[in-house]
């Protein structure tokens, strides 16, 4: 047991209420990207005192504060964290697959992405896999990667899509479109702002947007977030 939790009794009534909300208020007054530190504390309180789904509202906040601040090595630990507490956990899965995408075509980019799917699929979410799955294909240049994500589409049953993103690649293979240019700052911000999505935000969204299209990529936040 860590040194955070020495000491600390578990039934004592309202005590972790308390410590939540003496947290809740230390992180409202820290600056941007410092609040992570009492989300994370809070977090971790909530799995002590054996209050696991209480503990994610805080994990699931501290990774929005991580991404938004830059901070992309400390949000992919959080979410692996997240998985031991909540394996099903499909949001920290898609969080994982924009991470390893944003890293570059690697062999663990195919791992992460196919876990999301599989993560999403058991929890009924396809629909709105299938438009993560989309905006990932438009944020990577790279064919073969493309090419598996429209694979996961057709295993989605998702097969409109999955032609669309195929019909680029044939299109750029066969010099009737050009390839893409890869732009490090773009792929970025599309990750960001695909990663911050909530459901409502997601459905709105089309998928495979054109460079030009990019600025008109829903808002950072969520709606009623400051």
């Amino acid at each position: 047991m860590s040194n955070l939790f020495r000491g600390r009794s578990r039934g004592a009534p309202g005590r972790l209420d308390r410590e939540l909300s003496e947290l809740e208020s230390q992180a409202s007054e820290a600056s941007s990207g410092y609040e992570t530190q009492f989300l994370n504390r809070a977090g971790n309180l909530c799995v002590e005192a054996g209050q696991p789904a209480r503990a994610l509202g805080y994990y699931g906040r501290a990774i929005d504060a991580y991404l938004e601040s830059g901070r992309f090595g400390a949000a992919e630990v959080l979410c692996r964290k997240v998985l031991e507490i909540a394996p099903q956990a499909v949001r920290a899965r898609c969080t994982l697959a924009w991470l390893a995408l944003g890293k570059g075509f690697r062999a663990g980019t195919r791992s992460e992405i196919g876990e999301y799917v599989r993560a999403a699929e058991r929890a009924g979410q396809q629909e709105l896999a299938a438009k993560q799955l989309l905006m990932m294909a438009e944020a990577t240049v790279e064919v073969d990667l493309r090419e598996e994500i429209a694979r996961h589409l057709l295993h989605l049953e998702e097969s409109e899509k999955a032609d669309r993103v195929f019909g680029r690649v044939f299109e750029e293979r066969n010099g009737i479109r050009p390839a893409p240019v890869p732009d490090e700052g773009k792929l970025w911000t599309k990750l960001l702002r695909a990663a911050l999505m909530g459901p409502v935000e997601l459905q709105q969204q089309g998928g495979l947007q054109t460079d030009e299209d990019a600025d008109a990529l829903p808002s950072l936040r969520r709606e009623g977030e400051a």
